[in-house]
């Protein structure tokens, strides 16, 4: 009961959120305020029908929101985290981390999350670290009857964790309740279209106090000020972009999901469109999690079963269930038959694991690790030489290693300064790389994305793997040892350029991929919990469904199939989308510096607006609507298949085209203008203005593909033909249509005036064109490239 009410108050408050986002807006509260002014004052047919179209935006646009916040909801669930609980008689069950209540047995293992608060009933080797919520990297040994706080990842060994309280009473959910709550974390393009509406209503509140007191001045007529401020109004905000945006996103986000990549923020859909750098670890990504133990090394004088039994007694001391121990413990197959004295398990940090144990070989001290670990402190000189060849044969080959090492009796070592070693085995291992992986790095790079490898590995190992991915820049490899002393200076200054990182601890992970931000935007894939913090640090976070259960919690996507293949259709969605969206916003745009430039030139000349609120809502559309619908039709079936290299913002982006093409598109208006006085001297007024916004609008969507999308195929060109006939067809056939010239404060020009305005209109066809090639030109967008299939 406690949970229910606690999941209905948390979707009751995020619906509420998103609600007043879209409600308690500036703009809104200007556009009310001049319905209000409209009815009172007795245009009420202008009025009620801008309420109206405000109030489709707002419900449209927090309805769309509040669908795609509940889909990602149902999606997230499957990667939410499970647990494995106990109950008194000794049962296990596979639970939903919600589900846990006060004083249940919880069983944890490395690459787990702890769920909630609670004190350790037993432990082995349990190491935590609690970065996600103290931000310190360093792990902490935690021992039986030692608190845990919920968020710790383990990153060595197991236990069982009996619980505080229940999940929704954590001490880290009553910390982030307000994190957990649905806020929208706005993408680079979201943040633009807010910062444009958020001045332009600033802009817009000049205007209007301009056009009252000029108006005032003049003596123009209450209702004619208020109508020259309803009319601007309509004409100066973009406020559709919003709505369109978020409808592309939440497409984005359903069509990745059947795509195998499931987001778990829905406006990653444009982070894929912006990576620069993308970095990955080696095993579980560029090749498969699947181990194979292709031999056993003994060093000369060494006896094989001697060996096999200090490796079982490792295995069976640490209980290390990695996939590397596990490979090896199925290869040897039979079970330690001695006594584990003590242990202290694997560590990525600390970089190898440690046992006692006693046999019939008597009383040792097993460890295991990486054999570069090991080698500088190995006492035999011939042992190193054999050891040394052995990396230098087996390494550059894509081969893993595993070296056990034996110490003389003593307390367990927490570091190997001072230890005396000697070569027991040396396990040989090779994975394969994933399908499709070589032709996803192949995507990645043709585009400009460098692909960076961090791995805990040898670096010969991880150079020969990534050679076999096709990875380029193999050659500018460092480790975690040469890292050793860095500032985080050096981090941002040196890391860009390298391409391979080996040998690399947990918390050198996070500060590479800090350094690597500042030189541009910065995805982490990886499977493991020595991934999580590097993953949480990144611009975009990607797991493994089958990863580490932190890793996923903190990852903004998810590969379901656990297949880095599956990414380059996510990035091809994206540049469609970010392309389209770039599109649908230049038209917004251009149409609202139009009608603010025509403001302009006209107060310039002293004449009233010609517009009126449901004028403009005619012009949009067919400057806006209609052109619209033929961007989402791209965006659900791509005419090609290219990307503009994203090294602009997305205002600088979209914006400069727009304002070009508006200034002569202001002069046809004027023109029409003037026409329209001269005919209303003698017929009466037209709407020869409109006309010419409509026309102009047209022709400014026939163009604007190629500036934001390259150049245009056959098939683009066919459908804006298609469509720029059918706008026309339609404007003439409504014109005629006595209900609609009335409702829309509309009188059709005469033929005579029209054809007078052709000249001007196929003048500007010059100009726009012309203003086109020299800005593609200019932007140097001739260097658009395809991208492979």
């Amino acid at each position: 009961m406690i949970l229910f009410s606690a999941v209905l108050r948390h979707r009751v408050e995020a619906i509420a959120r998103i609600v007043s986002r879209h409600v308690f807006l500036l703009i809104n509260a200007i556009i009310f305020a001049v319905v209000a002014l409209l009815v009172v004052f007795g245009d009420t047919q202008e009025g009620i029908f801008i309420a109206l179209i405000t109030v489709i935006n707002i419900v449209f646009g927090a309805g769309q929101e509040i669908s795609a916040w509940l889909t990602l909801e149902k999606l997230q669930l499957l990667a939410a985290p499970r647990v494995l609980r106990v109950t008194a008689d000794g049962t296990e069950s596979v639970v939903m981390a919600e589900d846990i209540r006060a004083k249940d047995t919880i069983k944890l293992k490395m690459g787990d999350q702890v769920p909630c608060d609670g004190v350790l009933a037993s432990s082995h080797g349990f190491e935590v670290n609690e970065a996600l919520i103290t931000g310190e990297s360093t792990a902490f040994l935690r021992t039986q009857g030692d608190s845990v706080l919920a968020g710790s990842i383990i990153t060595s060994g197991s236990g069982t964790l009996v619980a505080e309280n229940a999940f929704a009473e954590s001490r880290i959910v009553q910390m982030t309740q307000s994190i957990k709550k649905y806020v929208l974390i706005l993408s680079p393009i979201q943040s633009a279209i807010n910062l444009v509406i958020t001045y332009t209503s600033y802009l817009l509140l000049l205007v209007i106090l301009f056009v009252t007191v000029w108006g005032t001045m003049v003596h123009e007529s209450t209702i004619a000020i208020i109508q020259n401020i309803g009319a601007l109004t309509s004409m100066l905000l973009p406020q559709g972009m919003v709505v369109i945006v978020t409808l592309l996103f939440s497409y984005g986000a359903a069509h990745m999901y059947r795509k195998n990549v499931l987001l778990q923020e829905i406006n990653a859909t444009e982070k894929f469109g912006r990576i620069k750098n993308l970095c990955m670890d080696k095993t579980g990504t560029l090749t498969s999690a699947e181990l194979v133990v292709e031999r056993l090394h003994l060093p000369p004088g060494v006896d094989e079963v001697y060996a096999r039994d200090s490796a079982r007694g490792y295995i069976k001391g640490t209980g290390d269930s990695s996939q590397t121990i596990e490979t090896i413990k199925k290869e040897m197959g039979e079970v330690y038959a001695g006594e584990v004295v003590e242990d202290l398990p694997f560590s990525s940090s600390r970089q190898f694991g440690v046992a006692r144990i006693k046999d019939v070989h008597g009383e040792r001290l097993v460890l295991a690790g990486g054999p570069e670990v090991f080698l500088p402190h190995i006492l035999s000189e011939s042992e190193k030489k054999w050891m040394q060849n052995l990396i230098d044969t087996e390494a550059p080959a894509g081969k893993r290693l595993l070296c056990f090492v034996l110490a003389s009796t003593g307390p367990l070592p927490k570091e190997l300064v001072g230890l005396g070693l000697s070569v027991s085995a040396v396990f040989t291992l090779s994975h394969t790389l994933r399908e499709g992986v070589a032709e996803a790095v192949q995507f990645f790079q043709n585009r400009g994305v460098v692909i960076r490898i961090i791995s805990g590995d040898n670096p010969k190992t991880v150079a020969a793997v990534a050679l076999q991915a096709g990875v380029r820049g193999t050659e500018a490899v460092i480790t975690g040892v040469e890292l050793e002393g860095w500032s985080d200076a050096d981090y941002v200054q040196r890391v860009p350029g390298y391409t391979l990182f080996a040998r690399i601890k947990p918390e050198q992970k996070e500060k590479i991929i800090e350094g690597l931000k500042q030189s541009g935007f910065t995805a982490m894939i990886g499977d493991g919990a020595n991934d999580a913090l590097a993953i949480k640090k990144a611009d975009l976070g990607i797991a493994m469904f089958d990863g580490a259960q932190a890793t996923r919690q903190v990852a903004g996507v998810v590969l379901v199939k656990n297949s880095f293949s599956d990414l380059p259709n996510g990035v091809k969605l994206a540049d469609n989308i970010i392309q389209n969206i770039e599109l649908c916003a230049s038209l917004f745009f251009n149409q609202v510096f139009l009608g603010f430039f025509f403001f302009v030139l006209l107060a310039l000349f002293d004449y009233p607006s010609p517009f009126t609120p449901l004028n403009i809502t005619f012009i949009n559309y067919f400057t806006v609507g209609l052109p619209g619908l033929l961007i989402f039709y791209w965006i659900i079936r791509p005419v090609h298949a290219r990307v503009v290299p994203q090294d602009k913002s997305f205002l600088r982006q979209v914006m400069p085209f727009a304002l070009l093409s508006a200034l002569p598109q202001t002069l046809v208006a004027g023109v029409a203008f003037y026409m329209s006085l001269e005919h209303a001297q003698q017929h009466g007024p037209t709407s020869l203005v409109v006309l010419a916004c409509i026309i102009v609008g047209i022709i400014f969507f026939m163009v604007a593909p190629k500036v934001y999308g390259g150049p245009m195929t056959g098939t683009q060109v066919r459908q804006l033909s298609v469509l720029a006939v059918f706008e026309v067809v339609l404007i003439v056939a409504l014109l005629k249509i006595p209900l609609v010239t009335e409702f829309y404060n509309l009188k059709a020009p005469s033929l005579h005036s029209t054809l007078e305005l052709l000249p001007v209109v196929a003048l500007y066809v010059l100009v726009q064109w012309a203003v086109t090639s020299g800005y593609y030109r200019l932007v140097g967008l001739k260097k658009v490239f395809e991208i492979p299939a």
